[in-house]
């Protein structure tokens, strides 16, 4: 039995309490008897030991489920709700991300013009209800698919909050899962041979910040955020707080953001392409964020303020006073923000009593130690997503969770990657895979970047014109080793960029490939070009390296030697050769080069477009064919002691 242990995501979306949505008032597809009915499973269904229990409904523990149910085997979620009506029913957060709620208020932020909706004289009290409305209806419709997924599959969905221990049931079990119900006050028992533990994270609080859930917020408490604030605080400067940033930046609020160090090489340490990086903190710039780089919080000066004031109904918001000052303890002033949002991290959920009890192992920072195969230190118990150290996100955590139940069951695990994709759903969007070139270069990789801008292509053009895609790839192999993506769709269009270096695709497939008409997809191609430029041997190069394979290697000649079979065939005495003179230097030296390989030599050589090469052209054409052979020799080389490794 598989036992998966993760929260579901806050989503305490609370508004002022004259317009507090109730979750009776929302939408309710099912019949309130269905409804209720959502995270109960029947006793006689309990009484039987499952092959694996999950705790946690995050996406990680939904998956992990999932996967179970196609190897065959009987599986239960377990999941403490969050947003679940009083007695059980549907959980708005449900196998939703740590990150929906911002998603959902992005969406939102971009759906709704707020600077129109005011100018039409509605009041902040109805913008703000209309924007909860979308975001929980949003959620909502995540959480109903994901339900009906675990349907589709059999699989038994209880609402509660669980505890492990070590088994001495009759039926043999490893595990008894002791879970305190939402519904119903019976503690209730279940068995599982093995536990895959999805317990998520939850935000990093700075002890000096008096957080309320009113004004003064975290990465999770944000979700319930009373009013339409019209400025606002954040501190950090990873994803979470740019995209917040330009979230509320979108909604009319005045933003502020408080930086310790520097904010370009805070985007850089996570990964990000230093142009990719540039770009968007040009975007916050022309958005009018203000950045506050070296900056952060002496104190709270002032936090004794009335959230109620914020309504139409109470007069104007109160403003928080905060001091400031530089890491070297420098005053900077003050800032008067209607609300403060701290995007500072996060921590895995492993702090439960049961966790030790059970013996399973911990981290210095309170992660679950995980073996290759994502087993604990007890065997029988899993660990995927939030609760292990890795990099926190909802695609990667769902990825962990599926290889641990293969492993778990002793099925092909899926295979584990290097990299992996991240997405930054910022206004505009940010996605990329794989190495930066700086990041290849130190790797040893000889790399240089193809780069097209979104107006390269005929829908950037006409409906998203700013915005870049960059390949980064290997020079002696033309082989693309990552993608960066800065503009619209970016988290879409990274997942092609994703394959083409698993694949290890060249820049010259990527050039051949046929893309439909007016799609974003066309920008891959444009890079590809683009990286082109910058290679000795191009694509005009490709189709005369068979042609030349067997001439290349013998073309070894002093200059000495070229010159005097430049004049020998120069009969006219005008310091060049045309074509036909060209064919009779390879031809003399004993080489069969066709008529076509010879147009393309002299197409290339010729570079002042007279149609015939000079002494200094037919010296630099003869110098090029020499490194040609050297790069044919060194690819033979390396192709004899691993013919894996064959280059292009």
């Amino acid at each position: 039995m598989l036992v998966i242990l993760a929260p579901a995501l806050s989503f305490a979306l609370v508004a002022h309490p004259v317009t507090r949505v109730q979750p009776s008032q929302l939408v309710q597809r099912a019949p309130a008897a269905i409804a209720s009915m959502i995270g109960q499973v029947d006793d006689s269904e309990l009484a039987k030991k499952y092959d694996v229990v999950v705790i946690g409904g995050g996406p990680a523990g939904v998956a992990g489920t999932l996967k179970a149910a196609t190897l065959g085997r009987r599986a239960l979620l377990i999941d403490k709700p969050k947003a679940a009506p009083p007695g059980g029913g549907l959980d708005w957060g449900f196998g939703g991300p740590t990150g929906l709620f911002s998603k959902a208020l992005r969406d939102c932020s971009k759906s709704l013009d707020i600077d129109s909706l005011k100018a039409q004289g509605l009041d902040d009290d109805v913008i703000w209800l209309q924007i909860q409305n979308m975001c929980v209806r949003l959620a909502t419709n995540n959480a109903e698919s994901r339900l009906a997924e675990l349907e589709r599959f059999r699989c038994s969905y209880l609402q509660g909050d669980a505890a492990v221990s070590r088994s001495d049931a009759d039926d043999g079990a490893r595990f008894t899962i002791d879970v305190a119900p939402v519904a119903g006050s019976e503690p209730i028992k279940v068995t599982a041979d093995n536990v895959l533990m999805c317990t998520g994270s939850f935000a990093t609080r700075m002890g000096s910040i008096p957080f309320d859930g009113r004004r003064i917020f975290d990465a999770d408490s944000i979700n319930g955020l009373g009013f339409l604030p019209e400025s606002v605080a954040i501190v950090g400067s990873g994803i979470i707080a740019i995209e917040y940033a330009k979230i509320f930046r979108k909604l009319g609020a005045e933003v502020t953001m408080l930086v310790r160090s520097n904010a370009m090489s805070a985007l850089t340490r996570i990964g990000l392409d230093y142009t990719i990086a540039e770009r968007l903190l040009q975007s916050l710039a022309d958005d009018d964020v203000k950045v506050l780089e070296y900056t952060q919080i002496k104190e709270f000066v002032e936090t004794d303020v009335d959230s109620e004031g914020c309504s139409i109904y109470g007069g104007d918001c109160e403003a928080l006073t905060i001091a400031l000052e530089s890491k070297d303890g420098e005053d900077k002033g003050t800032i008067n923000p209607e609300i403060f949002l701290a995007a500072t991290g996060r921590k895995p959920r492993t702090s439960m009593e049961w966790v030790g009890g059970a013996g399973v192992e911990k981290g210095e920072r309170g992660h679950i130690e995980v073996d290759g195969s994502f087993q604990t230190s007890t065997k029988g118990i899993f660990a995927a997503g939030d609760c292990i150290a890795g990099p926190g996100l909802a695609s990667t955590g769902v990825d962990q969770a599926q290889r641990a139940v293969g492993a778990m069951f002793e099925q092909q695990s899926y295979r584990a990657s290097e990299h992996f994709p991240i997405g930054m759903w910022t206004i505009p969007e940010i996605g990329y895979y794989g190495l930066t070139k700086k990041a290849a270069i130190e790797k040893g990789i000889d790399a240089e970047e193809g780069i097209a801008t979104y107006d390269a292509c005929l829908r950037g053009r006409v409906f998203a014109p700013d915005g870049m895609l960059k390949l980064v790839f290997c020079k002696d192999t033309a082989k693309i080793v990552g993608v960066h993506i800065i503009g619209t769709d970016a988290c879409e269009l990274v997942h092609y960029g994703m394959d083409l270096v698993d694949k290890e695709t060249t820049i010259f497939d990527v050039i051949s490939t046929l893309f439909t008409a007016v799609t974003f997809h066309e920008l891959f191609k444009e890079a590809a070009l683009n990286a082109n430029e910058k290679l000795e041997f191009g694509i005009q190069w490709q189709e005369l390296l068979n042609d030349l394979s067997s001439t290349a290697p013998t073309l070894d000649l002093s200059p000495e030697d070229l010159r005097g079979r430049f004049d020998e065939i120069d009969t006219s005495g005008d310091g060049s050769l045309d074509e036909e003179e060209l064919l009779t230097v390879f031809t003399n030296m004993g080489h069969e080069v066709t008529e076509s390989a010879i147009a393309q030599l002299m197409h290339i050589a010729d570079e002042d477009g007279n149609g015939t090469l000079e002494w200094d052209e037919f010296f630099a054409l003869f110098q090029m064919l020499q490194k040609l052979a050297q790069k044919q020799e060194k690819e033979s080389a390396a192709e004899e002691l691993s013919p894996e490794l064959t280059t292009v």
